[in-house]
């Protein structure tokens, strides 16, 4: 004899998915605007160190906070050095972003603090925040090219394994 257990009966039905709210919208403008605080204060600081010495003299953070991503961790101390040489003598390309991130980040702070919460100051802040980080990225690609340029066949195949590799890891659980 086969024994059932009777069904169960429906519960309650599932009140209805509500949209985000205007606090769950503030939030997430909060939350943006602090990580693109948190870059720019590393940008800041990394940039302010290019060429400085031995903080940075090994290290590819620098590199990476002006666009370069993974490149800056394969490329050779060599390379790195030779990029770092390349902004230190244009630095005054990289000087009106460096400013502008700076000054923004200070109008952010500002615009943190204000009630009521003003959206569109914040959306503009922001928009002005991400011209002064694509015209820092711009200049790290123009010195990467220059750079890559400059490199042998052979060492831009070097180059490229190491990437490889390394996204290779990245992949890995």
């Amino acid at each position: 004899m086969v024994e059932t257990t009777p069904p169960t009966p429906p519960g309650p039905p599932a009140p209805p998915r509500r949209s985000a709210g205007r606090g769950v919208k503030i939030a997430l403008a909060l939350s943006l605007a602090a990580n693109l605080l948190i870059i720019g204060v590393i940008s800041g600081a990394a940039l302010g160190r290019i060429g400085s010495g031995p903080v940075d003299a090994d290290g590819p953070m620098g590199l990476r906070a002006i666009g370069l991503g993974p490149l800056a961790f394969v490329l050779d101390r060599e390379d790195r050095a030779a990029l770092r040489a390349r902004l230190t003598a244009d630095r005054s390309r990289l000087q009106p972003d460096l400013r502008g991130l700076g000054r923004s980040m200070q109008q952010v702070s500002t615009a943190l603090r204000a009630d009521p919460f003003d959206r569109a100051a914040m959306s503009d802040l922001l928009r002005q925040q991400r011209g002064h980080v694509q015209g820092l990225q711009t200049e790290g690609h123009r010195v990467l090219l220059d750079q890559l340029q400059d490199m042998t066949p052979e060492a831009r195949a070097a180059l490229a394994d190491r990437l490889q590799r390394r996204m290779r890891q990245n992949r890995s659980p």
